[in-house]
């Protein structure tokens, strides 16, 4: 293996898995310890692959700090294809949700165009998407956020934000959410913009702060996915995915890059490659003051990776191994909460034991 850096590892487990369902396919997870103590991971499931309407955003609680996990139940279900899932605990009991979703014609251009070719699947879909109207899509596509007032056993209707990210808005230290987003709709690959900073005070309604200029050596690469959080020194810490398209003969650019504020989010600075080899992040401050940005790895040896820092961002010691058994680079978009002990626990999806289906899996880890 070209990378001997490894965390250690505590345990590892299975938030969900079910191959040999149709609608088994599950990816895109996030995790956050709700007010009461409950663990709680949600992820996009009851797919039957990467692009598909019958989607929902799934949530499973853990009431022992994810040694086990409670059934499946659904926390947003719209007519659309529900996808990257985000959760953020509130104060008060309160628990937010993100998702986004994909337009009608888009699913059945991919059931089109899917490496799987005509088939039973993707019949299924192309059969589906005429039952969802005109107005049906119009109410529920978008960037969405629902909201629990009850530890995440109910949620309220979903509603419409300007910004899409796979593990959605962080909280200040001030009370307020941090959403930093790929616009929705999204602007094209390469254009000034691509990446926004919003602020809400009351979860709901969302004022722009900044957009992100792009740096001169990446103007030709998509900028998204990003995740932001906010330091004790009001530092706010922005890691976004770069990417270009894959060429013939050539390395892919798949990294991380990151900006900062130190004006509360007015300005950023010009993006920066972090050395990371792998996307999208998650940022998680530890208590001791470790800064922690897991990530997928989608290229041999396949995993989860993580980087740290301890002096706020300045520098990063990049590319630890959290797990390393990917088959494929289907996989990724790891997202961790610090657990009672000061242990990490990172959700994420990958394939397991064979599987041609994904899974939500997760991992308990210290601190190297």
């Amino acid at each position: 293996m070209e990378n001997d850096k490894y965390v250690k590892v505590i345990d590892e487990g299975v938030v969900f898995s079910n191959p040999d369902l149709v609608f088994g396919y599950s990816a895109w997870p996030s995790i956050t310890k709700a007010e009461n103590g409950d663990l709680l991971a949600v992820y996009s499931g009851n797919r039957i692959m990467h692009v598909c309407p019958f989607a929902k955003v799934i949530l499973q609680r853990s009431k022992d700090e994810g040694k086990t996990w409670s059934a499946q139940t659904i926390a947003v279900d719209t007519t659309l294809d529900d996808r990257d899932a985000g959760v953020l605990a509130l104060p008060g009991g309160k628990v937010l949700v993100s998702t986004f979703n994909n337009t009608r014609a888009m699913q059945e251009d991919w059931a089109d165009k899917s490496r799987f070719g005509p088939t039973v699947l993707t019949n299924l879909v192309k059969a589906y998407l005429p039952t969802i109207s005109d107005e049906m899509e119009e109410k529920y596509y978008g960037s969405l956020l629902s909201i629990s007032d009850d530890n995440a056993y109910s949620f309220g209707a979903p509603f419409k934000v300007p910004v899409t990210a796979p593990h959605g808005p962080n909280l200040m230290k001030d009370g307020s959410l941090i959403y930093a987003g790929a616009h929705f709709p999204g602007k094209q690959a390469g254009s000034e913009g691509q990446i926004a900073v919003f602020k809400s005070k009351d979860y709901r309604n969302f004022e722009l702060l900044s957009e992100i200029a792009l740096g001169a050596d990446t103007k030709d690469k998509l900028y998204c996915e990003p995740h932001i959080i906010e330091l004790p020194n009001g530092r706010l810490v922005l890691h976004i995915r770069a990417q270009n398209d894959y060429k013939a003969g050539g390395e892919r650019f798949f990294t991380i890059l990151q900006s900062v504020s130190d004006d509360g989010g007015k300005t950023f600075t010009t993006p920066k490659l972090t050395g990371a080899d792998g996307s999208p992040p998650h940022l998680l401050l530890h208590s001791s003051g470790t800064l922690v940005s897991v990530y997928g790895r989608r290229k041999p040896p396949y995993g989860i990776q993580v980087m740290l820092s301890r002096d706020n961002a300045e520098t990063w010691d990049t590319d630890y191994f959290v797990w390393d058994r990917g088959v494929d680079g289907d996989l990724g978009y790891p997202a961790s909460v610090e657990l009672s002990n000061g242990d990490i626990l990172t959700v994420y999806y990958a394939k397991i034991f064979g599987q041609k289906l994904c899974s939500i899996l997760w991992t308990r880890w210290k601190l190297p």
